[in-house]
């Protein structure tokens, strides 16, 4: 039950009231006066405090204010037998009074359930700070897991570094700044990081990984922004730098390291060698797509040179020793890049060239389109260097959110190869090649004619280049079988007059091949 204050100057009158309050099971403590239940409401805690109005030294309303000080919380029962509507209107504007009650009391019960309640609104009151201040403290611990999973959400577990997602939207957030003017990316990655791995095993891999994420922070600017892409590549996007501000922040990670080696379990120094890919927006375009891609392009190039070294791409030439590649270079190097991470890809993309240009010397087209379709045909898959590998690589049907990613190659490819000559004739055949001669198809969703003719004409090729050829969850189709799917979805999937042209074209080419074979 409570813990009650009785203040009351009449000795006979306050025993009579505790013992009522004690039988209904409350704890009492008595004071003859308000002076003396000051000093004890300084010392103790009350639930509620049962005071008469008029009593020497300090009165009833005098205590009020003065608890209204001490233990703003206590509930307040003021007793008079001196009442009135003044009075009690005063009492009640204090706003800590719980009731007011006149004396004599004709029935003694009526303290009993006055208390009770007054107790009962202390107990609520107590009850609600609690849960008020355990509602405040599992908020602060929200905020904090908040913070945290921010924290994880953006940032790789093991370096401590902004991760593949992260990094990648600093990338898009810096070129879509109109106050930066200069940008620049650099890509690289540890050469040899799966023979050390599998010489000293992983936990020894996952501490190399941590010093090189440490050199970067140490070398790199503190306005860059640096990640953690996956497995021993890194990233580091530099607002306000060229290609070769980069090259020489990417210079000086090298010499870091050199002179930083990693110090192996058994007390040897081994010396971590990285390739560097550099790129900026001046050179590569202000294009995230476009910047990255050419970053990854150098990076390919600078292990095709034998390892630990920087290759600054699409440079501007001012220097002469600098090394300066047209668009067709670098987009050339984005395609073997891709072979990099994907066999099929390359393969396939030759074979579309081959099977396009087979359909458009049967049309009859001029040289400049026939060029421009083998442009088309070499680089109309490009844009899945942007496809994560976990998709590209998938040994498996993707699920409906992995296919909707690598639809947004055929996007990306057309933002890659913006720049080139005949780029009218080349973007249409890039990015009308999943289309459909029905409207089923995308991006776009176009149909009939109003495809670009060499968008149909590359959706024949490509198709029958993906059928025919092996993957690692399926045997490819014989050239009869994926000729005879050709005459199924003419009319639907393909143009039907290229389709049935197409069909003639490759029969007559595997009859001539035979031939020869023969002879």
């Amino acid at each position: 039950m409570a813990n009650i204050l009785l203040v009351d100057d009449e000795e006979a009158l306050r025993l009579m009231m505790g013992r009522q309050l004690q039988r209904a099971g409350h704890q009492l403590t008595f004071a003859e006066d308000g002076q003396a239940a000051v000093e004890l409401l300084l010392n103790n805690e009350f639930d509620v405090v049962v005071s008469d109005m008029k009593m020497p030294r300090l009165g009833g309303m005098d205590l009020l204010e003065r608890a209204k000080v001490i233990c703003p919380e206590v509930e307040f029962i003021i007793l008079t037998g001196h009442g009135s509507m003044e009075n009690a209107v005063e009492a009640f504007k204090s706003g800590n009074l719980f009731d007011y009650l006149l004396k004599p009391l004709e029935d003694i019960h009526e303290l009993d359930a006055v208390v009770a309640r007054a107790a009962e609104r202390r107990q609520l009151k107590r009850d609600n700070a609690r849960l008020v201040y355990e509602l405040e403290n599992k908020i602060a611990d929200l905020e904090i897991a908040k913070v945290q999973l921010i924290e994880m959400a953006e940032h790789d577990s093991l370096t401590g570094l902004l991760n593949h997602r992260t990094i990648h939207t600093c990338t898009d957030r810096a070129i879509n700044d109109s106050k930066i003017d200069q940008l620049a990316v650099i890509l690289m990655d540890m050469d040899g990081f799966k023979a050390f791995n599998d010489t000293y095993g992983h936990p020894i891999g996952d501490q190399v990984l941590k010093h090189l994420a440490n050199a970067l922070i140490a070398k790199c600017p503190e306005h860059s922004s640096v990640g953690r892409c996956g497995g021993d590549e890194f990233m580091v996007v530099v607002p306000g730098a060229s290609s070769k501000d980069a090259g020489v922040i990417a210079e000086s990670v090298k010499v870091h390291l050199h002179a930083n080696p990693f110090i192996v379990p058994q007390g040897g120094r081994l010396p971590l060698q990285l390739c560097f890919g550099v790129a900026d927006v001046r050179t590569a375009g202000r294009s995230a797509a476009n910047l990255v891609a050419a970053a990854d392009a150098a990076l390919y190039e600078s292990k095709h040179r034998g390892g630990n070294t920087v290759t600054v791409h699409m440079t501007t030439g001012l220097d002469d020793n600098d090394h300066v590649q047209t668009k067709f270079d670098v987009l050339d190097s984005l395609v073997t890049a891709i072979d990099h991470k994907d066999r099929y890809t390359k393969k396939h993309s030759e074979d579309v060239t081959t099977y396009a240009l087979q359909l458009a010397r049967a049309l009859g087209l001029s040289e400049d389109v026939y060029h421009a379709v083998r442009v088309a045909g070499l680089l109309h898959d490009v844009g899945k260097i942007g496809v994560p590998d976990s998709i590209l690589r998938k040994p498996g049907k993707l699920t409906t959110e992995e296919y909707e990613v690598m639809k947004g190659h055929v996007t990306v490819s057309a933002l890659i190869i913006h720049g080139l000559p005949r780029l009218s004739d080349i973007l249409s055949a890039v990015a009308n090649h999943h289309e459909r001669w029905d409207g089923k198809g995308y991006p776009n969703g176009v149909s009939g004619s109003d495809i670009p003719l060499l968008g149909r004409i590359m959706a024949i090729a490509d198709a029958y280049s993906a059928m025919t050829l092996d993957r690692p969850y399926r045997s490819g189709l014989t050239p009869d079988e994926a000729i005879a799917e050709i005459e199924t979805c003419k009319g639907t999937q393909f143009d039907p007059e290229l389709a049935e042209l197409f069909i003639k074209t490759m029969r007559e080419s595997r009859s001539a091949c035979a031939q020869q074979a023969a002879a």
